[in-house]
C-alpha cells in the first residue's frame, strides 16, 4: 500500500475531522468536525461559553494523536472500517433498533450526570450573571483554569512514582 504524505496527514489532523476525512474515513471526519463546531454554539446556548475551550481542547488532542494512530495503522495495510465516530460501539449491532438495548447501564448514568452538570452551571449563570462579582470570578476561572490544570498534573506526575 502507499504511504500517505506525512506533512499533509499533519496538516489535515490540525482540525478535528479533516484529518480522518484525508485518510479516506468520511462518515468519522464528517462527524468529528461537527460535533467539534458545535460545542461552542450549544455552549454559548446554554450560557456557559466560557466551558467550550476547556471541553474542545481535549476534543482536538484526541482527534489530532488519534489521526497519526490510524493512519499508522492503514500504513501498516490494516483495515480500518468508515465507523460512526460517537456511538460506535452501539451502532455495530446486527440491528439498528436494537441500539437502545445496547446502551448501558453505567453510560446512562455518566451522561446524566453531564446533563445535571452542565444544567447547573447554566442556572448559576443565569442567576448570578448581573453580578460584579461573579464576572470576577468568571474572568479568573477562564483566566487561571489551565495554568493552574497543568501545574496540578505536573505535581500529581511528580509524585505518582514515589508511592
Amino acid at each position: 500500500m502507499e504511504r500517505r504524505n506525512g506533512f499533509l496527514t499533519f496538516l489535515s489532523a490540525l482540525i478535528p475531522g479533516v484529518g480522518y476525512m484525508y485518510l479516506g474515513l468520511i462518515k468519522r471526519g464528517v462527524q468529528a468536525l461537527m460535533l467539534f463546531l458545535l460545542i461552542e454554539p450549544v455552549c454559548r446556548l446554554l450560557s456557559i461559553g466560557y466551558l467550550s475551550d476547556i471541553i474542545k481542547l481535549p476534543f482536538w488532542c484526541f482527534t489530532f494523536f488519534d489521526t497519526f494512530s490510524i493512519a499508522r495503522r492503514l500504513d501498516r495495510g490494516e483495515y480500518v472500517p468508515d465507523s460512526e465516530f460517537i456511538f460506535k460501539k452501539y451502532t455495530e449491532g446486527a440491528n439498528a433498533q436494537q441500539f437502545s438495548a445496547n446502551i448501558s447501564r453505567n453510560f446512562l448514568i455518566y451522561i446524566a450526570y453531564a446533563l445535571i452538570v452542565i444544567g447547573l452551571l447554566a442556572i448559576v449563570d443565569k442567576l448570578f450573571n448581573g453580578y460584579e462579582i461573579y464576572s470576577l470570578i468568571k474572568s479568573y476561572v477562564s483566566t487561571y483554569f489551565f495554568p493552574v490544570l497543568f501545574v496540578l498534573a505536573g505535581v500529581y506526575l511528580l509524585f505518582k512514582n514515589k508511592r
